[in-house]
């Protein structure tokens, strides 16, 4: 190669890279100053000069904090491709894997990072929250989901308060769009727009409803210079807490450079006599060393709960804390929250609802994506938080949870979808219904309970029959669907089946218990002689531990044969053996049996059905030991049908399963 040309390309390769190197300075100067908007095309050019970690970095990183996870997600891929990568560039790119909701390829990347980090714990829970967020999607909370369009912008609309009927919301439109321009006269600031978004600063507007047309800042007292944002306010609306954030003027050796401050709380009350927020500070700020943020306040006004990033007072990068208001007016120092709500993550917008629910939001444990909002009851002083799942939950930053009034949830997102970057969205959980059916089974007659008698509870509309036996105090008890007709009755050993009863949970609009009893009648025991002057008894003998009642007429609720069948069926044979077992107890005695079918089916058929099955029951008993001269077995087919299920009447199960009985007779000697 000519030197003179290898000279000139040396020289070139050297502007190049030194260009690079500048743009690379000027691109971390902006990032520096959270002017990501600015860095990301810095980071690019250098970039394009020369590939190296620290641009590609600059750029993934810059996404990533302006929430721009698709494009965050394409640049962390180039750089944890590079071997010059670290395991915190694979943790952000899991992060993102997250955020667009990639959960298969976020376990992959966390797999690597915990290989090198094996005691990261909120790495696990996010690998945790992978396997928990496929399981939340799969199976959302039932309800309605609204984007409040009347009041989001394409800009940022977060954080809900509420004053006695009014909206109360921070957002970083633009303030000409509100015809506030005189917001600046007498400012330290003098350009309109955030350096780390690119918009406004973040102010709070109230609205008289969800109707973007009332919208109106709040009073200039209020909205400082800076950032305003997250207002609470106690029940009767004469005291406010929320989130500044100021720039004040810091001498250098040159000139007087702005210098950003922390952010903290700040106290107002409402004076009627100027109709204007008389403005106070919080005592806990520290704005030359920690951030106070996201104030909640109860309704009384005598607690407090807020956000800080105490240091290592904290478990994590932010802890909610809580204050009280001592007898002398005074707030008590702040207390942390404990691990049972706080993790080595950030906790952020805590709210506490009228039942003692407290809400908040985390990256801190297993979630869907980004912020997750939890709830968390107490129980012996322990909190117990519970992940809200989908659809409150997406793969992106879910926050700011509050009630009003009712079962709706307002909350803040910046999930994919949305009208603007953050919006502010409404869950409203449908109204579970819960239906019960108890009651008790009588006797009709004497009103004593009935023990071991068979409900039936029969569904009208698609014919399924559910069961249950009655305890010893003739309880019972069944789930039953929403707007559906049951029928009802009951059967029992010696007595006629109870009447259908119609339970119904159609109309109902709040759960509740059913209450119905049924109400048996005895079968009525007459006492007559056989034919060679015989006395039909009434006895009772104990077998196998349980009473059974031998009247003239004995029938047993569960001897059955199958559908069409003469068999026997093992659990009719049950039956059969006790009786059997008192045949043989007392060898005089004589027995008589009768099988009855129900009206369906041919009558001659019925008829040969049921003389088949006295003659399958006469075997079984021969079998076991019992003279045959010591019984009769007819069969009567249809012919003694005992309710009103005769031919061509629509009846249900119960009530033809009633009929299709085997009644026994016995009779002394």
């Amino acid at each position: 190669m000519n030197k003179k040309i290898a000279l000139f390309s040396i020289m070139l390769l050297s502007a190049t890279l030194s260009n690079a190197q500048y743009v690379l300075k000027e691109a971390d100067k902006q990032a520096s100053l959270y002017n990501y908007t600015a860095a990301i095309p810095l980071y690019k050019k250098a970039f394009s000069k020369k590939v190296s970690v620290r641009a590609i970095r600059g750029v993934a990183d810059s996404y990533k904090l302006l929430n721009e996870y698709p494009e965050a997600e394409t640049w962390y891929r180039k750089l944890v491709a590079l071997p010059e990568h670290t395991a915190n560039d694979e943790l952000h790119y899991a992060k993102v894997l997250i955020n667009n909701a990639k959960y298969t390829a976020a376990k992959e990347a966390l797999d690597g990072y915990l290989a090198k980090q094996p005691n990261d714990v909120l790495a696990m829970n996010m690998q945790a929250g992978c396997d928990s967020a496929a399981k939340w999607n799969a199976k959302p909370v039932k309800g309605d989901l609204e984007n409040l369009k009347a009041m989001n912008t394409q800009w940022s609309d977060w954080g809900t308060g509420f004053r006695t009927g009014r909206f109360v919301f921070a957002s970083d439109r633009p303030y000409d769009s509100l015809r506030h321009d005189k917001l600046y006269n007498n400012s330290n600031i003098s350009r309109k727009r955030y350096g780390f978004t690119g918009r406004s600063y973040f102010h709070l507007y109230e609205s008289d409803g969800f109707d973007s047309s009332t919208t109106r800042l709040l009073s200039r007292n209020v909205n400082g210079d800076y950032h305003s944002a997250k207002a609470t306010y106690t029940a009767d609306g004469n005291t406010m807490y929320y989130a500044v954030t100021n720039l004040v003027k810091k001498k250098s050796r040159f000139a007087e450079q702005l210098y950003t401050l922390n952010v903290e709380l700040k106290a107002s009350k409402w004076n009627n006599t100027n109709a204007n927020w008389e403005i106070d500070s919080f005592p806990y700020n520290e704005i030359f060393n920690y951030s106070v943020g996201d104030p909640f306040i109860s309704a009384d006004g005598r607690t407090l709960y807020f956000v800080a990033d105490y240091g290592t007072r904290g478990l994590g990068s932010t802890d909610i804390y809580y204050c009280t208001r001592g007898q002398d007016g005074k707030w008590q120092t702040p207390v942390n929250m404990g691990p049972s709500i706080n993790t080595a993550g950030s906790e952020r917008t805590p709210f506490m609802d009228s039942t003692g629910v407290f809400y908040f939001a985390t990256d801190g444990r297993p979630g869907v994506g980004g912020l997750d909002i939890f709830s968390a009851k107490q129980k012996d002083g322990v909190w117990y938080p519970v992940n809200m799942g989908a659809p409150v939950n997406s793969a992106q930053d879910d926050f700011g949870p509050a009630y009003n009034t009712g079962k709706s949830m307002y909350f803040s997102s910046n999930r994919a979808g949305g009208y603007g970057n953050d919006d502010i969205y409404r869950f409203t959980p449908w109204k579970i219904l819960v239906f019960s059916l108890e009651g008790k089974a009588f006797d009709k007659a004497t009103k004593a309970p009935l023990g071991n008698a068979t409900v039936a509870l029969a569904n009208k509309a698609t014919g399924n029959v559910l069961t249950t036996g009655t305890d010893d105090e003739g309880n019972y008890k069944f789930v039953l669907d929403s707007l559906s007709d049951y029928g009802l009755n009951a059967t029992r050993v010696t007595y006629s089946p109870s009447e259908n009863v119609l339970v119904t949970t159609n109309g109902l609009t709040a759960s509740q218990v059913i209450h119905q009893d049924v109400f048996l009648p005895k079968i009525v025991i007459a006492q007559v002689a056989a034919p060679e002057k015989k006395t039909l008894i009434v006895a009772k003998a104990n077998v196998a531990g349980h009473k059974i009642d031998l009247g003239n007429r004995f029938n047993p609720a569960n001897v059955y044969f199958d559908l069409g069948k003469s068999a026997v069926r093992p659990d009719a044979a049950k039956e059969l053996d006790k009786l059997i077992a008192l045949m043989k107890e007392n060898p005089q005695w004589k027995l008589m049996m009768g099988f009855h079918t129900d009206s369906r089916s041919d009558d001659n058929y019925n008829m040969k059905l049921s003389q088949k099955r006295a003659a399958s029951v006469l075997q079984y008993f021969i079998s076991k030991g019992i003279a045959k001269e010591r019984m009769t077995a007819t069969g009567y087919g249809e012919t003694r049908l005992i309710n009103r299920c005769a031919n061509g009447v629509h009846c249900s199960e119960q009530e033809h399963q009633a009929n299709r009985r085997t009644e026994f007779e016995v009779f002394d000697r």
